[in-house]
């Protein structure tokens, strides 16, 4: 029988990518595990290579589904998983040969535990860079802890200790115990094609009784300039809005303190940026000027941003950060334009 279960949803990635990850699981030096990979209505070329894989070993479940999401995607590989511990992995992405036996050993170690967290390599065009998510060995948190998980999760530098890329909220680096997660009615939101796994982290850390950290470098998390998060999306904030949406609705259901509402007003200023930056602001952007600055303008008017940015507290925000979104809170539209354009050529 399989000690853990590992979910890779499949949609758009590179064929050379997908079979570095599946090979990377399938040669583990834990043998008794289970891959389920959940096809998200992908080319008919690659349905094919991933039949080939699932030919090939018995410890692969190929699951076939329409174009729903990755949410949809990962709570089909939960409904699906037989092993008592589930991880998740993305289809271009790798892991350490250990990954599975570290992971079952700490959970067979630690019975209270529920969640462990262990840390990950980035992995980029100009190299490989170690992201820890605490600044220690290890670490259970439980009780009042487990707010400084949830505070990172949702903005980066709201926490005791700040990241350099990746937060607690990432999908990827956790392993959960599956009957648990099952229990605790934890899923992925469908309606999200952005930021679902902070959100569902959110719940999932509020729900857990004991979270553990291990400092031991078992992910590589490729950075890809190609990926959703760098591409030009017209109307991307619709789906930003759908993620402070829900974290706005997790402090206010858990009565979090105020520092909640603080980290929830920099997360919106953060996502706004994000928005300007994949849409308004974008190189591929086919728009005339006066649509681009509409198109600002609507979004910086948005309620939603009025409310987040007469609220913020920019004390300890950085100067270039508390210029930019001075700009914003004045709605100052083409000057942000200018700004914009400032800031890129300095960065060049």
């Amino acid at each position: 029988m399989a000690q853990i279960s590992i979910v890779i949803p499949v949609y758009r990635v590179e064929k050379t990518f997908l079979k570095k990850c599946i090979e990377s699981l399938l040669n583990q030096t834990l043998k008794d595990l289970e891959v389920i990979i959940v096809d998200d209505g992908t080319t008919d070329e690659c349905k094919e290579f991933c039949r080939a894989f699932a030919e090939r070993d018995h410890r692969i479940l190929y699951l076939v589904q329409p174009n729903s999401g990755v949410s949809v995607a990962r709570n089909n590989g939960i409904a699906h998983a037989s092993a008592p511990l589930i991880t998740f992995v993305d289809a271009d992405d790798w892991v350490e040969p250990q990954m599975c036996e570290i992971l079952v050993r700490e959970f067979e170690n630690q019975e209270e535990i529920q969640i462990c967290v262990f840390a990950a390599y980035l992995d980029g065009q100009k190299g490989e860079k170690k992201n820890p998510f605490w600044n220690c060995q290890r670490k259970i948190f439980t009780g009042k802890e487990k707010e400084q998980l949830q505070l990172q999760s949702i903005y980066r530098k709201a926490a005791q200790f700040i990241p350099e890329f990746a937060t607690f909220g990432t999908t990827w680096c956790k392993c959960y115990r599956r009957q648990w997660l099952i229990q605790s009615k934890l899923q992925y939101e469908p309606e999200l094609r952005r930021g679902q796994d902070t959100i569902f982290n959110l719940h999932a850390f509020e729900n857990a009784e004991q979270i553990l950290y291990i400092n031991e470098y078992l992910y590589h998390y490729r950075l890809n300039d190609a990926s959703a998060v760098h591409r030009y999306t017209d109307g991307v904030i619709v789906y930003l809005n759908r993620i402070l949406k829900h974290i706005l609705n997790f402090i206010r259901t858990y009565e979090k303190p105020d520092y909640f509402y603080q980290a929830y007003y920099s997360k919106c200023a953060s996502l706004l940026v994000t928005a300007m930056e994949n849409d308004c602001f974008h190189e591929d952007n086919p728009k005339t000027r006066k649509e681009k600055r509409q198109d600002l303008k609507k979004m910086i008017s948005d309620e939603i941003y009025v409310d987040a940015f007469a609220k913020i507290d920019m004390n300890r925000v950085p100067f270039q950060t508390k210029v930019f979104w001075t700009l914003i809170r004045i709605k100052a539209v083409r000057s942000l334009f200018i700004v914009n354009r400032l800031y890129k050529m300095l960065k060049k």
